[in-house]
């Protein structure tokens, strides 16, 4: 294997585990549920990183699928994986305040994205890009950090794979470290916004039927004991919405 490959192997196995621990497992499960029966369907996947939902999302049957990330090393990580697994997954870099119109599509799905937006104008900016690339009926379906999330249950959020402490003030985002445990561990920032601002912002862009998603969790062995404080507290929140039909 070269070298090359050794990188872009090392860096999914870091990257992708945040999606097998269990909050990963519950964000995919939530995730799922909101997309609905992707069978026939196309999707673009805005901020899909190292490619994990695009691929989930073609082996559920997507017919169209197509990445986009702000990151080379994240594209490059998807492209290798797809050359080596051909699915017929294409992948573009692009940031999403500058996201180009790449066709019309059945579903659109921006995880994790919407939390990074600089202020209120931006979000507007970065749902507005979103939007244009849905077909009449389309779907977009977003992943943001909790905006109801209760600090007391998150501070026991070790249990579920990884930690989060807040590194400064409130101010319409409160913005947080994330500790995901492992071998190796590793740290990124995130931002909790404000209870109603991404709401707000999808219906400010014409968008219908704006509804938040209940966390699904995983029906295991672990049991409501396990799982019940997170479906109470995720660290996660997903909300769909629609453009209307022409």
């Amino acid at each position: 294997m070269a070298e090359s490959d050794e990188q872009y192997d090392a860096l999914g196995a870091v990257y992708e585990r945040a999606k097998h621990i269990p909050t990963g497992l519950a964000e995919r499960a939530t995730v799922l549920s909101a997309v609905g029966d992707l069978r026939g369907r196309s999707v673009l996947d805005v901020a899909c990183g190292t490619g994990f939902y695009a691929r989930l999302f073609h082996d559920l049957g997507a017919v169209r699928v197509v990445g986009v990330d702000s990151a080379g090393e994240m594209i490059g990580y998807a492209r290798h994986v797809e050359g080596r697994e051909p699915r017929g997954i294409t992948y573009e870099r692009h940031d999403a305040t500058a996201l180009p119109v790449l066709g019309e599509f059945d579903v659109v799905t921006a995880l994790w994205l919407l939390g990074y937006a600089d202020d209120e104008p931006a979000l507007d900016v970065m749902i507005g890009n979103l939007a244009a690339n849905l077909a009449p009926g389309g779907r977009l379906v977003v992943l943001v950090p909790n905006p109801d999330a209760d600090w007391d249950l998150l501070a026991l959020y070790g249990r579920y794979g990884y930690e989060i402490t807040r590194t400064g003030p409130m101010n319409v985002k409160q913005p947080v470290k994330v500790h995901v445990l492992g071998d190796p561990p590793f740290d990124f920032d995130s931002f909790y916004w404000e209870r109603g601002v991404f709401d707000a912002a999808l219906t400010r862009a014409g968008l219908a039927d704006v509804t938040r998603h209940p966390a699904v969790t995983p029906d295991d062995e672990r049991g409501e004991e396990f799982w019940g404080p997170l479906r109470k507290s995720p660290s996660f929140a997903v909300f769909t919405a629609a453009r209307a039909e022409s």
